[in-house]
């Protein structure tokens, strides 16, 4: 039996984020062929968590097993893990790659294909929230798709996104990249035509008041029900798109909270990812548009699958 290890480096070189929002668009208009996947499986584990995350719909068996730490000061990464893929016929495995670096491709993927949905070609501006992996993913990933001019990263601790904002510069030198305090952010999000938030907190980031009229906002960095990092005020106003509406009501903290405050209910929720894919609902010309994401188990073995590719 021989099985192939892909390490960070080679997980992260092996595709494109754009070439994985590509094998994803595809995979969903196309249609996943296998029976839905079990809920993800949590164990709390005395300083984090444990996530088992098997897939079957796509046809090739996956499972991505991870630990999160719950100390997001810690100077090693909080997620930690191996991402295992099966042959379809022998059962045996075939791949083992880096689950962290897997998750940040994955995740970036995902926003890049609602954002081509909800997003105006013409968005010069983003404000990115965080200053870990997902953050600096994401602003690379908006830039290669997006003619954006001006960068605002955005952090509770100015001196930790540092590295991100000269590593930034150096890949972008004709873009403008700023950073923010997370309690000085209120005019760039004026400003912002994109916002994405991938950060730790608990609760919203800003103020829906002071979010455009037309933002799309995309939220990736919780998975809890009862943490958020929009504004409710923002996501009960906005057309709002998940990855599959039954996972957004168990796990979408941004959507779950919002619906508890009153401000929407489960109907409200206007697309998931497949109807975006096959823009098969009418996305309103105007006003904000919210993208929810908790990362799924088959997205994880599309994308795992494009970078098995990279690498034959």
């Amino acid at each position: 039996m021989r099985v192939r290890f892909l390490d960070e480096q080679a997980t992260y070189a092996a595709a494109t984020v754009s070439e994985c929002a590509d094998a994803l668009e595809e995979a969903l208009r196309a249609g996943l062929p296998g029976e839905p996947d079990p809920a993800r499986i949590f164990v709390d584990l005395p300083p984090g968590e444990m996530l088992l995350m098997p897939s079957r719909v796509t046809g090739t068996p996956t499972v991505k097993l991870v630990t999160i730490h719950h100390d997001a000061d810690r100077p090693d990464p909080r997620i930690k893990g191996v991402h295992v893929v099966f042959d379809s016929v022998s059962l045996a495995p075939t791949v083992v790659m880096d689950a962290a670096a897997l998750t940040v491709v994955r995740t970036t993927a995902v926003s890049i294909v609602a954002l081509r949905a909800i997003a105006k070609p013409d968005c010069h501006t983003l404000v990115v929230y965080g200053a870990g992996p997902q953050a600096r993913a994401h602003v690379d990933a908006i830039i290669a798709e997006w003619p954006i001019r001006h960068v605002n990263i955005v952090a509770r601790r100015p001196e930790r996104a540092e590295a991100l904002l000269a590593s930034a510069r150096e890949r972008h030198p004709d873009i403008v990249i700023d950073l923010v305090r997370t309690d000085n952010a209120a005019s760039a999000l004026r400003e912002a035509r994109i916002v994405v938030c991938a950060t730790t907190a608990t609760s919203a980031l800003f103020s829906a008041a002071d979010a455009r009229g037309d933002v799309a906002a995309v939220a990736v960095g919780t998975h809890s029900p009862t943490c958020c990092e929009l504004p409710s005020e923002l996501v009960g106003r906005s057309f709002v798109v998940v990855e599959e509406r039954e996972s957004a009501l168990r796990e979408a903290g941004d959507v779950v909270c919002a619906i508890t405050a009153g401000l929407m209910t489960p109907d409200d929720i206007a697309a998931d990812l497949t109807e975006i894919a096959r823009r098969s609902v009418d996305i309103p010309a105007t006003g904000s548009r919210v993208f929810k994401s908790m990362g799924m188990a088959w997205e994880d073995a599309v994308v795992s699958a494009r970078i098995a590719e990279g690498v034959a």
